[in-house]
């Protein structure tokens, strides 16, 4: 090896090492999920639906990433260390939505058949049957209400902790949950589903049978867009997304409720009124087979063990810099 090339191998070896020194786990976890979906995009790209999208935009997201973790280490504006920890909130949607751009194409088989097998061998009835009994109208409404502050639970605890100065409980926290997104949306590829809105019932006749009082329809629409379905598409269970099976509505919820007690959040009485009746409203509302929710806890106790490993692991290796870097 010449002068030449050992200067740029040191060179190299000094990039790499900044760059360990940059890069939290949260930074990872990001750029872990687009470098697995990227490269699944590559391989089956003649069956991925808009896969050139895919890897131009994690191209643009991963390079925007890094240049705000370095942008945080020169400048010490408050704005600039904010967007150095809140930037993660408008990626998480677009990790989902390729996850559905993905599921379908890699394993086009439903198995709403053996989820529902599965409720009925437990339960003896269908549960979403079984919980219509109970059905009104303000029951609707307050639920179709929890239903979509699916998002809005984890910022607002992320937030309590930002307001009481608790940043490195922010940190943590976000760094959970963030996590548990990622996990909750490769776990879809195992068992897709697409609820019991289609397969128990009449999806056309939704706002009939579960009418609310005022919110409800916009709301309802909204979730639909939200999964895959365009107002008026005459063949909703077609396109709409693969993501019952396990519930991430409940695996999130469940973590972020857990993770607003043991942190202490003053909001944590809230969250878990508000939480619970979010995942009693996946049932109620039809987007979910109760062992969707089984399997949703179980994957939230599984993320409560797992992840604070991870972290210690990438940490220790150098792979990640510590949390502290953020704060």
């Amino acid at each position: 090896m010449n002068r030449f090339e050992k200067m740029r191998s040191r060179l190299v070896e000094t990039e790499q090492l900044r760059l360990r020194r940059v890069l939290t786990a949260l930074d990872w976890y990001t750029l872990g999920i687009m470098a697995i979906y990227s490269l699944l995009a590559l391989v089956f790209y003649p069956i991925v639906p808009k896969a050139t999208t895919i890897l131009v935009t994690n191209a643009l997201l991963a390079t925007a990433i890094i240049a705000i973790a370095w942008l945080a280490q020169v400048v010490e504006h408050r704005a600039v260390q904010l967007l150095r920890f809140f930037y993660v909130i408008p990626m998480v949607y677009p990790m989902y939505q390729q996850s559905q751009l993905l599921v379908p194409s890699l394993h086009p088989h439903d198995y709403d058949a053996l989820l529902i097998a599965w409720d009925r061998a437990l339960f003896g009835v269908d549960p979403t049957r079984w919980i219509a009994q109970f059905a009104h109208p303000l029951l609707t409404e307050y639920l179709q209400i929890c239903y979509v502050s699916f998002y809005l639970l984890p910022i607002a605890v992320a937030l309590s902790f930002f307001r009481q100065g608790r940043g490195a409980t922010m940190l943590e926290f976000g760094r959970m949950i963030v996590f548990g997104f990622y996990v909750s949306y490769l776990a879809y590829f195992a068992l897709p589903a697409i609820g019991p809105r289609f397969t128990l019932h009449d999806f056309s006749r939704l706002d009939q049978e579960l009418p609310g009082v005022w919110l409800t329809p916009y709301l309802r629409a909204l979730v639909n867009e939200g999964g895959g379905i365009e107002p008026g598409e005459p063949f909703p269970e077609r396109v709409v997304n693969r993501d019952c099976f396990p519930s991430g509505h409940t695996m999130m919820t469940l973590l972020t409720i857990v993770l607003a007690w043991r942190k202490r959040s003053p909001i944590r009485l809230l969250v878990t009124i508000v939480g619970s009746s979010l995942i009693v409203a996946t049932v109620y509302l039809r987007y979910h087979y109760v062992v969707d929710l089984i399997a949703g806890a179980i994957c939230a106790l599984a993320m409560l063990w797992l992840e604070p490993r991870v972290y210690r692991w990438l940490v220790e290796k150098g792979i990640a810099a510590p949390d502290r870097a953020l704060q």
